[in-house]
């Protein structure tokens, strides 16, 4: 009788790993029909099958077109064909909804204070200009971004829109002369002028306008170059961005990175920022400013920064080479201010980039600038690289590198964590592209997978999607134009993992 029991308790283990094979293994999945790396192209793919993982299939079933799908319950997965479950991208995802709206508060109107300070840089002004600038252009004043000046040229104004784009308008229709250009010489005999040779622009005290001197390649008497042309730029208060743009950005605890090109509103969002989050009484909030431009140039902080702590950075130049000492100010005020918060404008080198990651490991949350047009684009540049977790080559084996549509063996991967939580691109002034985790965004594009955005216009969030364009960024759509399919990792079906694209067809993007 024991041998009995025995031999029966044997044919039940003998099923048992039978109906494994065939089709028990993980949540219904099976070896043969479904398993952890077969499969087969019916049924199975990667914990795919009838069931696997969440019933559904792991990213769709390496092989699977029919059940797979990334955890949609027995979808069809990403790349599935349009009708069976997960399907296009438009079927997994929503590009185009609302994800949430928010009422937008009227800010304080700074137009009379604006006014005024515009006021003492039109009147360093040459007469006729200055005429030409209230008389004809009154109405565009608010949107004056640049007064240029230059020997020999019409002076000329550039005015920004409210998306900032520009468009140049001529002051005079005679050229420029050095007694014009010598109007401006009180305000540069005023600043130290060691670091005016240096950064060759200054600050207007008790504005936030800036000038930026355009020197002569020959010198005077004096061994000094002539200055040859000035370019005035205009800065003004402007409040409520952040209402109207991201206000859950200003309770957030994430480091937070802002790209933008010229005249998308950087530095306007950073002053925004930290008058906002001073707001805080258990906020303390140091400002490092590269160029002054933050909080002004003069020894009084402007008020539109509100009560965050003000750290001006110093230049100089030495074997013609111009150095500033941002890393150390930054520094500085970790070791001397005891901040939760640190903003930093224009990050543009190695030491200011390790300066941040020190920063970053003791906890503080950091809020800088930099210039490009989209977050990839840092990658693809060594000197800023590490602000979005940098890259690496990584070497595959034969195996990897076979089920790839490229065959490459060596791929391009993220290094380390990003410095950042989320990143920000500033696309337009009042259009915002927001990359949640920075993580994420980096992995998808180096996987040439989709990857989920947020657009923020004022007063609402929708979904994007972005796809990355190797060394030019991402591009984004709202749905309304179809992106590209995946290409997922270059994975070539015919090698044993591949698997059908989405049936988006190729498309214009909405944008980059």
């Amino acid at each position: 009788a024991d041998v009995a029991i025995r031999v029966f308790a044997l044919g039940l283990l003998i099923l048992e790993l039978a109906s494994t094979y065939q089709g028990g293994n993980y949540d219904r999945g099976g070896y043969d029909r479904g398993g952890y790396d077969r499969g087969g192209p019916d049924r199975g793919g990667y914990r795919g099958g009838r069931g696997g993982y969440d019933r559904g299939g792991y990213d769709g079933g390496y092989q699977d077109r029919d059940r797979g799908g990334y955890r949609p319950s027995g979808g069809g997965g990403p790349r599935g064909p349009p009708n069976s479950g997960g399907g296009p991208y438009k079927e997994r995802f929503q590009p185009g909804r609302v994800l949430r709206n928010w009422n937008i508060v009227a800010p304080a109107n700074r137009d009379v204070q604006n006014l005024r300070e515009l006021e003492t840089l039109l009147n360093q002004l040459p007469a006729p200009v200055r005429h030409r600038l209230q008389e004809q252009f009154r109405d565009r004043l608010t949107d004056l971004n640049e007064i240029y000046l230059q020997l020999g040229r019409w002076p000329e104004a550039v005015f920004a829109d409210s998306t900032g784009r520009i468009s140049r308008e001529p002051l005079a229709q005679v050229n420029c002369e050095q007694s014009d250009i010598s109007l401006f010489s009180d305000m540069f005999s005023k600043t130290n002028t060691g670091s005016l040779m240096a950064t060759r622009r200054i600050g207007i005290d008790g504005t936030l306008h800036r000038l930026s001197i355009i020197l002569s390649h020959r010198t005077n008497a004096d061994g000094m170059p002539s200055v040859i042309g000035v370019t005035a730029r205009v800065g003004r208060t402007v409040e409520g961005m952040l209402d109207a743009l991201a206000p859950d950005l200003i309770h957030s605890d994430e480091s937070l990175l802002l790209i933008g090109r010229p005249n998308t509103g950087k530095t306007t969002a950073l002053r925004e920022f930290a008058r906002r989050l001073a707001e805080d009484k258990r906020n303390i909030v140091v400002v490092v400013d590269k160029t002054c431009e933050i909080g002004g140039d003069g020894i009084v902080p402007h008020p539109a920064i509100g009560n965050a702590r003000w750290l001006p950075v110093e230049s100089y130049r030495k074997d013609g080479q111009v150095f500033n000492l941002q890393h150390e100010r930054m520094r500085e005020a970790v070791e001397n201010q005891s901040p939760n918060v640190v903003i930093v404008d224009e990050i543009s080198s190695r030491s200011e980039v390790e300066a941040l990651r020190t920063m970053a490991q003791r906890g503080i949350r950091v809020i800088a600038t930099v210039h490009g047009g989209s977050l990839p684009m840092l990658l693809h540049d060594p000197e800023r690289a590490a602000l979005a977790g940098g890259c690496h080559t990584v070497m595959l084996s034969g195996e990897e590198a076979n089920r790839r549509r490229d065959k490459q063996k060596s791929v391009l991967m993220r290094m380390h964590e990003p410095i950042f939580g989320a990143a920000i691109e500033l696309h337009e002034r009042g259009r915002w592209i927001l990359h949640r985790s920075v993580r994420s965004a980096v992995d998808g594009y180096f996987r040439r997978q989709l990857v989920t955005a947020e657009e923020l216009t004022p007063g609402q969030a929708r979904e994007v999607l972005a796809r990355g364009k190797f060394g030019e960024g991402f591009e984004y759509t709202d749905g309304s134009r179809p992106l590209p399919p995946e290409t997922d990792d270059g994975i070539d079906e015919a090698a044993g993992g591949g698997g059908g694209g989405s049936q988006a067809t190729p498309g214009p993007p909405m944008g980059k």
